[in-house]
C-alpha cells in the first residue's frame, strides 16, 4: 500500500508542474491606444508558434485587422518547462521580426526581443 502511494505522490508532483508550465492556449497582448490581439499558441512539429486569432478595441469589441490568422510566433525550442528561445516573434507594430524568447509564469506569458540592439518586452495574459 505505501508502495501505491508513493508512486502517486511522485506521479502527482511530476504531472502538476507540466501542467501548470504549459504555455499552450489562448492570449491577450498588451493593449496600445488601438487596443489588443487574441492569439493562439500551439504545438507547430517539436516548437511552440503563435496565430492571430483576433482583434479588439479597448472596449473589448472585435473589429477588423489585416493580419488576422498570421502566424507571430515561430519556432519556439524548450530551454525548460517554463521558457523557450531560438525562434522568432513578429512584431506588428512595427511590422519588424526579431529572435525571440518566451518565459512563463502562472498566467503570465514574457515574450521578448531584440532588434538593432534595442531589447524589449511584453507580458500577455492567458484567456484560456
Amino acid at each position: 500500500m505505501w508502495k501505491s502511494i508513493s508512486l502517486l505522490a511522485v506521479l502527482s508532483a511530476t504531472a502538476l508542474p507540466a501542467l501548470a508550465q504549459d504555455a499552450r492556449g489562448v492570449w491577450r497582448t498588451e493593449a496600445t491606444d488601438e487596443g489588443y490581439l487574441e492569439v493562439e499558441i500551439a504545438p507547430c512539429g517539436p516548437h511552440l508558434c503563435g496565430k492571430i486569432l483576433r482583434a479588439r478595441n479597448l472596449k473589448g469589441e472585435e473589429g477588423p485587422y489585416p493580419h488576422l490568422g498570421r502566424t507571430m510566433i515561430w519556432d519556439m525550442m524548450p530551454e525548460t518547462p517554463s521558457r523557450w528561445s531560438g525562434g522568432k516573434i513578429w512584431d506588428p507594430s512595427r511590422d519588424v521580426t526579431v529572435n525571440g524568447k518566451l518565459a512563463l509564469q502562472g498566467d503570465r506569458l514574457t515574450l521578448s526581443g531584440c532588434f538593432l540592439a534595442i531589447c524589449r518586452s511584453q507580458d500577455w495574459t492567458r484567456l484560456r
